[in-house]
Order: structure tokens, then C-alpha cells, then sequence
């Protein structure tokens, strides 16, 4: 999903997963079907196919993982501001923040094709120093994104 909000002369892009289940609804998905699944495991097992049930206790354990690593990248987000002379990235990736500011004079917009399908890939440089960014964004939007950035990063 990508939120541009843009009023003169600040521009800020901010890019994250869709995030269709909230905390407690991943909470309420995994009970749910734990108490199914462990459900009917117990009654197999209640039947003499005692071996059902750690299949399902391995189930939920991989599902229960699944969940997990979508809670800790629930709050991932890649962010571009522009404010007068001054470009700051910002990236949240794992609880984990990193910045970097570039000069908009020098930033430059830097857009490749990579990859066995051929995927773009977009970086801002300036100084010897790139910084990808729009991984969660789909090819199309980052060439949006990249039409969008190009007539931002020009001097007014």
C-alpha cells in the first residue's frame, strides 16, 4: 500500500505491507483453529489413532511460527520526505530503524531492471552512497513512484 501526502514544500511517501489482520485477530485465527485441529486429533485419538495427534501439535507449531513472523514485521514501512534542500529515507524493518539524509541537489534517482524476472529496482545516490528502497512495493508502483520522485528531486 502506498500513502503520498504532499503539501508544498514538504513531500513524504510512505510505503508497508497490507496488514489485513490486526494482533488480536491473528490471536483469534490461531486459536480457533488450534482448538479445531487438536479437537479432532483427540478424538482420532480417543479412537486408537493416538498418531494424529502430533501431527496436528506440529501443525500448530508451524502455523503459530507463521504468524509470528508476520507480528514482527507488522510494523515494516519504507518512508521518503522531501523538505526544501534535504531527502530523508527512513526504514523500519524488524523493530529495527535506519535514516539517511541526502542533499536534494545531489540525490539522484537510480532505476535498474535485476533479477531472474527482471524486477526493477529503485536507490536513491548521492556521494557514493545508494540506498535501495520500494521493497514493498510492486513493480508498478515503483515506476510510479520513480515518475513521482524524479519531478520532486528537481529544483523548483
Amino acid at each position: 500500500m502506498v500513502i503520498v501526502q504532499s503539501e508544498a514544500p514538504t513531500f513524504r511517501l510512505i510505503a508497508r505491507h497490507n496488514d489485513s489482520l490486526s494482533r488480536r485477530g491473528r490471536r483469534v485465527f490461531l486459536g480457533s483453529i488450534a482448538v479445531v485441529s487438536l479437537g479432532i486429533a483427540l478424538g482420532w485419538a480417543t479412537r486408537g489413532a493416538w498418531y494424529v495427534v502430533p501431527f496436528a501439535v506440529v501443525e500448530m507449531v508451524v502455523l503459530f511460527g507463521a504468524l509470528w513472523l508476520l507480528e514482527r514485521h507488522a510494523g515494516d514501512f519504507e518512508a521518503i520526505s522531501i523538505t526544501g534542500d534535504r531527502v530523508l529515507m527512513e526504514r523500519r524493518e524488524s523493530g529495527r530503524t535506519s535514516r539517511h539524509e541526502f542533499h536534494r541537489s545531489w540525490a539522484q534517482l537510480v532505476v535498474r531492471r535485476v533479477g531472474p524476472g527482471q524486477r526493477y529496482d529503485l536507490a536513491l545516490r548521492s556521494h557514493g552512497k545508494e540506498v535501495r528502497f520500494g521493497s514493498f512495493l510492486t513493480d508498478e508502483q515503483r515506476l510510479e513512484v520513480a515518475a513521482t520522485l524524479r519531478k520532486r528531486l528537481k529544483n523548483d
